[in-house]
């Protein structure tokens, strides 16, 4: 006779089902809005899950993407059907395009309700295909426990990415049989087993490295999720090369390490490597495709990359690895440290003068910018990076604060700076900052938002006054999206307003909700303002009237706007278009030529240089200096046929 036991004494529901196993996988936080998967929600808080309730499931499923990428494990969030399924939309966007390991728990009518205009009708599993690495209808009660853990093992299998699973009332409240199909509890999330490389190429790999005069190394999301961060910086330093970091990985290689660079100064490193050495790192347009004119094409390239998907055949490589980027690097360090630390002076000092002269630059421009009205972006963005703790999380989400921030900051630790990755939504960093904060308790977490992101995500600054969050969101305060006002009126005069009403005083809107809040002016206030948000143990909100000019806030509007131009012809372009145009470097301009080809239009170098005001033949030497396909000289400018 089968032995009772308390599961089949109560009686195991479908949601009881769902809830022992994120428990049994060790899930301890849920994100999102309740509804129709309040059955799973109460199971999982009796068994002590904590959930966090939010104002929206937006900032709910960013909330779960931060606290993904911060500590390595499934960020889980749930919505209910219909319109809140459909508010998942931007952060599962965001997740598969920056590889966060998410899962969005869906409740959904009963499937007697299938087709017959029910209410709140929804189909998650077929709306999130694009945006997943996979989706799933649970109808069967007796595999919740399986799709749940298959759902969370996926999720973190690299590359990492979000899963949805869709779970209707009647499962949620069928009995379920005890044990469920197809599981077994285990206690934990099962450790993913990683694999090293091929021996044969990283010997390979090794003597490639150690041949090399010049090597510099650069990591990518592989060296974040297969937490290989000490291996990589124990290889640049027996290498004694140069080493970066990118998205994620960003901090893998601490910045303030004498062999570190980062994005603002690797130019004349890429321009003197004779080995580039990609690890984990992801092809895409962040990062050109590894193309001319960021990336040099005579120069020995290796990859090492965590899975084949990953490879990226365009790039001329020497060499290609596949494994885990912390195995393949431990297999290189036990190849190499027979060797001893390489002498490389020559080449450090490089690297040293390149850091030098970035300090310098930035020196210059913190006293052209300093003691502006409005505060100028960049003393904002360079008061954030003096303010906050070395082992704080930063988080982007202002289209114009982030091309400043960028550089402003020196990241300690992989998952310490955390963007909107490729698909770069908005409104983000409200949700990612909640994420963030119940992931590093303790830590100081700082967001910079727009206040075209704050309008999207206000309101949810009450719920972490609500939950006594300690996170600072600083607003940009600019009156307008992506720093549009300036940008609006040179370039696309003809365009209605994009700008929002001015002179809002988001301390005063945000203080009712709990929040700490500072309004900033002037410059002289500004990094007290930021250091007494950041002592006040709470949620705070420093809103600083700022905005910025030139080129630095041009440049990503004019690389969208190239191939439009071309297509009007240049005798259609106001004095006003064509200024911002002349004052990029012949680099910047082949970056907008490369812009327009990667969507599709072919502008020959007659028009580029008529539309930068640089010299035809300059920029065709610019271009063979870096490798860049540029169209002929002399063909014709105009319109294409």
């Amino acid at each position: 006779m089968e032995q009772q036991t308390e599961e089949t004494t109560r009686g195991l529901t479908g949601a009881r089902a769902v809830a022992r196993a994120l428990v049994d996988n060790g899930v301890t936080d849920l994100f999102g809005v309740h509804g129709y998967i309040n059955p799973v929600l109460e199971e999982a808080c009796q068994l002590g899950v904590r959930m966090w309730h939010f104002r929206h499931e937006q900032a709910a499923g960013f909330a779960a993407d931060a606290y993904a990428r911060t500590i390595r494990k499934p960020g889980v969030f749930f919505a209910s059907a219909s319109a809140g399924m459909a508010n998942c939309l931007s952060s599962l966007s965001q997740g598969i395009g920056a590889r966060s390991p998410m899962v969005l728990l869906v409740g959904q009518h009963g499937t007697a309700g299938d087709g017959l205009e029910t209410l709140q009708e929804g189909y998650a599993a077929e709306a999130f295909k694009t945006v997943a690495k996979w989706t799933h209808r649970c109808t069967d009660p007796e595999l919740n426990a399986y799709w749940m853990r298959k759902a969370l093992v996926d999720a973190v299998s690299y590359p990492p990415g979000p899963v949805v699973l869709e779970f209707p009332l009647n499962n949620q409240w069928t009995p379920a049989p005890v044990p469920q199909l197809k599981y077994r509890e285990t206690g934990g999330l099962p450790e993913l087993p990683q694999t090293q490389g091929d021996p044969a190429r990283v010997d390979r790999v090794a003597e490639l490295l150690r041949a090399a005069e010049r090597p510099v190394l650069i990591a990518g999301d592989g060296v974040h999720w297969s937490d290989g961060a000490s291996e990589y910086q124990r290889l640049a330093e027996l290498l004694q090369a140069p080493a970066g970091a990118r998205r994620t990985a960003r901090g893998a290689m601490p910045e303030d390490h004498p062999l570190a660079f980062t994005s603002g100064y690797r130019k004349p490193l890429f321009e003197q490597a004779d080995l580039i050495c990609v690890v984990g790192l992801q092809a895409g347009e962040l990062d050109s495709w590894f193309e001319a004119p960021e990336w040099p094409q005579d120069v020995t390239y290796v990859q090492i990359q965590e899975t084949q998907q990953d490879v990226w055949y365009a790039m001329p490589s020497s060499e290609i690895v596949v494994g885990s980027s912390r195995l393949v690097l431990r297999q290189l360090i036990d190849r190499l440290e027979g060797d001893g630390q390489r002498e490389r002076d020559a080449w450090t000092e490089v690297l040293d003068g390149a850091r030098t002269r970035h300090c310098e630059r930035r020196q210059q421009l913190a006293e052209k910018y300093a003691d502006r009205t409005p505060i100028h972006t960049y003393e904002l963005a360079q008061a954030i990076g003096e303010t906050v703790a070395p082992d704080a999380t930063i988080i982007y989400d202002s289209y114009q604060g982030s091309l400043y921030l960028t550089d402003a900051i020196k990241a300690r630790f992989s998952g310490q700076v955390l963007d909107a990755g490729p698909r770069v939504a908005l409104g983000q960093g409200v949700g990612m900052a909640f994420g963030a904060a119940v992931a590093r308790p303790g830590a100081q977490v700082l967001t910079l938002v727009g206040d075209g992101g704050i309008g999207l995500a206000g309101m949810d600054l009450e719920t972490l006054a609500r939950y006594e969050i300690p996170a600072v969101v600083v607003i940009l305060n600019n009156s307008s999206w992506g720093g549009g006002s300036l940008v609006q009126e040179d370039i696309q005069p003809g365009m209605a307003s994009w700008g929002i009403t001015e002179d809002t005083h988001y301390d005063q809107v945000f203080a009712p909700l709990g929040c700490h809040t500072e309004r900033v002016t002037s410059a002289d206030q500004l990094r007290p303002a930021l250091e007494r948000a950041l002592a006040s143990g709470r949620t705070a909100v420093v809103d600083v009237v700022a905005d910025t000019d030139g080129p630095a806030v041009s440049v990503p509007w004019l690389r969208l706007k190239t191939g439009e131009f071309y297509s009007r012809g240049i005798d259609d372009l106001p004095a006003s278009v064509l200024k911002h145009f002349h004052a990029v470097s012949p680099i910047e301009a082949l970056r907008l030529h490369k812009m327009a080809r990667d969507n599709g239009t072919r502008i020959p170098v007659s028009f580029l240089a008529q539309l930068t005001g640089h010299d035809e033949q300059q920029l065709v030497e610019a271009a063979e200096r870096s490798g860049y396909p540029l169209s002929p000289v002399g063909e014709p400018a105009g319109a294409p046929s």
